[in-house]
């Protein structure tokens, strides 16, 4: 039954979280319900936006941690219940000085044309923001925050695609092989860190970042060779994800669909630590991660969450792990103290 109008009037965020008839409204709205928290709305103005804050914050939230006390674990689940000099000049003297004059200006520009269109196209994206760009032979790229893609503005048809690919992005290569020995034109390269990708015609994820490089495949098939390594490549077939570190190339299986939601705007963790979270808000947000316990980072988590909105994220993390979370625009410095 649902509560008195009244009851809510001094209502806090945490409150209206940890509230049932919030959380059904919320998670499954009807006419009815919908009719009575626009009411609470009208009758008090000061919990519009708590409400409005309070609503997204649970639609984000689908969480559970591993190594959680009982009584931290509940806590929990009552918070989220359900989910870039000419004057003396001869005149013909004269004239063949402006000639050559002209001749070389034209060659000057031919050339600064030529330089132009032959420069190699370079896109960076800022913090918080994701790009999809298509590349000349249709193939499409989405590069992911803080992160880098270079490539010739037109591709050659006798040449190999190429991209240079700096932070982290999800590609979608156009098939162009049909049968019979591979053409150069048919090969398509990601140089990625120390790893070149080859592929024909498939989608996979690179992420290249604080010194660690990895590839997961979701169709087709990849192979993995290193920078002035000679030898035999790394195949990947999809569900596999093949890691850099170290001077070595590591196979291994993974759910590769979750690890690229980032390009839905979601985020997938299964028993992931802390410090791999934080690692990922200083790359994608630009925040130095500060903590107040080194132990924090310890932790694991597993569930998924919403990266549209880093304001959200940050408070749908303070409040599922019971920390304080505050960003600092002036020194760009995100706090986490325990509560």
């Amino acid at each position: 039954m649902k509560k008195q109008i009244s009851a809510y009037e001094t209502y806090t965020l945490a409150e209206l979280i940890n509230d049932q008839d919030f959380l059904l409204w919320v998670l499954h709205p009807d006419e009815k319900s919908d009719l009575h928290w626009q009411n609470i709305e009208n009758d008090y103005p000061q919990l519009k936006d708590p409400i409005h804050q309070a609503k997204a914050i649970v639609l984000t939230m689908r969480f559970e941690k591993d190594d959680l006390e009982k009584k931290e674990q509940d806590e929990i689940w009552n918070t989220i219940q359900a989910k870039t000099t000419l004057l003396t000049t001869p005149v013909r003297k004269l004239w063949y000085r402006y000639a050559a004059a002209a001749v070389l200006a034209g060659a000057l520009l031919g050339i600064g044309i030529l330089y132009q269109n032959n420069q190699p196209i370079a896109i960076k994206t800022p913090y918080g923001q994701l790009k999809t760009i298509t590349l000349p032979d249709g193939s499409l790229v989405t590069l992911n925050a803080n992160s880098k893609i270079k490539y010739d503005k037109d591709w050659n048809k006798n040449e190999i695609r190429e991209v240079w690919i700096e932070g982290e992005a999800f590609l979608k290569v156009k098939h162009l092989h049909t049968s019979g020995k591979i053409a150069d034109r048919e090969r398509f390269v990601v140089h990625t860190g120390d790893v070149n990708v080859e592929v024909l015609g498939t989608s996979f994820n690179v992420n290249d970042r604080r010194g660690r490089t990895e590839v997961a495949l979701l169709e087709g098939k990849i192979s993995l060779g290193l920078n002035g390594a000679t030898g035999k490549p790394l195949i990947l077939s999809p569900g596999d994800i093949a890691e850099f570190d170290h001077g070595k190339l590591i196979k291994k299986p993974i759910n590769v669909a979750e690890y690229a939601s980032w390009k839905d705007g979601r985020l997938y963790f299964k028993a992931v630590p802390l410090a791999k979270i934080f690692n990922y808000v200083e790359d994608i947000y630009g925040y130095k991660v500060v903590v107040d316990d080194p132990e924090i980072l310890k932790k694991t988590i597993s569930g998924s969450l919403s990266t549209q909105n880093e304001q959200v994220l940050f408070k749908a993390l303070g409040m599922t792990l019971n920390l304080n979370i505050t960003p600092n625009q002036d020194t760009k410095e995100l706090m986490i103290t325990t509560k």
